[in-house]
C-alpha cells in the first residue's frame, strides 16, 4: 500500500465506524505502530496518512500520548444554551414522531395563547408580588382575587368567571380548589422558589430585621408564621405610611415587600434584589402544564 492507499484506508475505517457508531470523539484510535504492523507497512507512511488526516479535522495527534478521534466542532456551533434548549425539545418532538413544523405550531399555539388569570390572596403584600411574576415570567393576563384572612375564607365561584386558570398560595387552597373546581377551572398552588426562601431564611437569622409592609394583614400572616420559628420577636413590622426617621430602608436589615415599594417608589422587587424568583420550579412546572393544557383544548374547540 502506497501513502495514498493508507490514508483512504484509514479515513473509510475510522468514518465508518463513526458512522454506525462504534467510535465516539475524543478516544484513542490505533497507533501509529500498532497499524503499520497490521497492515504491514512503513510506520512514516502511517504517520504521515494520520497528518493529513489530522489537517482535515478528522484525527487529533497528540505527541506523547497518540492519535485521537477529534472532538465534534458541531456541539460547539450549536450556539446560546437557548439554542441547545430548543434544539433538545425538538429532538424529543422528534423522538416521539413529531414533525418540526409541528412542534413549531404546538409551541406558538401554547406559548401566545392569552391566558387570564385569578390571584387569589387576601393581602396586598403577597398579592402584588405573586402577579407582577406572573405577568412578567409567565405573560399571563393576571386579576387579583382578594378574600377574607384565613384559610377557611370561601372564594365565591362566580368572582373566577371569566378567567381560565385559578393561582393562589398555601394560605388559601383548600378554598381556592374548591371554587375553582366549581368553575371547571384548573387550580394551581404557588409554592416559594427554594433559593428566595434561603436567601429570606438567611436575613432573618440576623438580631433584629424590619419589613416595611403595604397591608396589615401581611403582618398578621408573618406574625403567625414566626411564632413558630426560631425568628419570633426578631421581626418589626412597620407600614409603608408610618414610615419614619427610624427605618433606614437602605440597611440590610430592612426587608420591604414590593407593594411598599411601589408606595414608596422605590425600585420593583420583592424583599430582596433579584435574583432568585419567587415562584418555585415545580410550582412553574405545573402552571406551564395548565397552560398547555388549555392551547390543546382551545385548538380542539375552544375554551369554555
Amino acid at each position: 500500500m502506497n501513502g495514498e492507499q493508507i490514508e483512504r484506508h484509514l479515513r473509510y475505517m475510522i468514518t465508518g465506524l463513526l458512522h454506525v457508531g462504534r467510535l465516539q470523539r475524543g478516544v484513542p484510535l490505533p497507533s501509529i505502530r500498532g497499524t503499520a504492523a497490521s497492515l504491514g507497512v512503513d510506520h512514516r507512511l502511517v504517520a504521515a496518512a494520520y497528518r493529513a488526516l489530522e489537517a482535515e479535522g478528522l484525527v487529533e495527534i497528540r505527541p506523547g500520548s497518540g492519535v485521537y478521534l477529534a472532538a465534534d466542532v458541531s456541539a460547539e456551533a450549536v450556539g446560546s444554551e437557548a439554542a441547545g434548549w430548543l434544539g433538545g425539545v425538538l429532538l424529543e418532538g422528534w423522538n416521539r414522531g413529531i414533525a418540526r413544523g409541528e412542534v413549531a405550531a404546538l409551541v406558538e399555539r401554547c406559548a401566545g395563547l392569552p391566558v387570564r388569570c385569578a390571584c387569589v390572596e387576601s393581602n396586598e403584600d403577597h398579592m402584588v408580588a405573586v402577579t407582577a411574576e406572573l405577568e412578567s415570567a409567565f405573560s399571563l393576563e393576571v386579576r387579583p382575587v382578594l378574600v377574607s384572612p384565613g384559610g377557611d375564607a370561601p372564594v365565591p365561584p362566580d368572582a373566577l368567571a371569566g378567567f381560565d386558570v385559578v393561582v393562589t398560595t398555601a394560605f388559601h387552597a383548600a378554598a381556592a380548589r374548591a371554587a375553582a373546581a366549581l368553575a371547571g377551572k384548573p387550580c394551581v398552588v404557588l409554592r416559594v422558589n427554594p433559593p428566595f426562601a434561603a436567601r429570606v431564611a438567611g436575613l432573618l437569622a440576623r438580631p433584629e430585621i424590619t419589613t416595611v409592609i403595604a397591608d396589615p394583614r401581611y403582618s398578621a400572616r408573618g406574625t403567625a408564621y414566626l411564632h413558630m420559628t426560631p425568628h419570633r420577636g426578631r421581626v418589626r413590622f412597620v407600614m409603608a405610611d408610618d414610615v419614619g426617621s427610624d427605618v433606614d430602608l437602605a440597611s440590610e436589615s430592612t426587608l420591604v415587600t414590593r407593594a411598599a415599594r411601589r408606595l414608596l417608589g422605590m425600585p420593583d422587587y420583592h424583599l430582596v434584589e433579584p435574583p432568585p424568583g419567587y415562584i418555585s420550579p415545580d410550582s412553574a412546572r405545573e402552571l406551564f402544564g395548565a397552560i398547555v393544557a388549555l392551547g390543546l383544548a382551545a385548538t380542539e374547540g375552544g375554551r369554555g
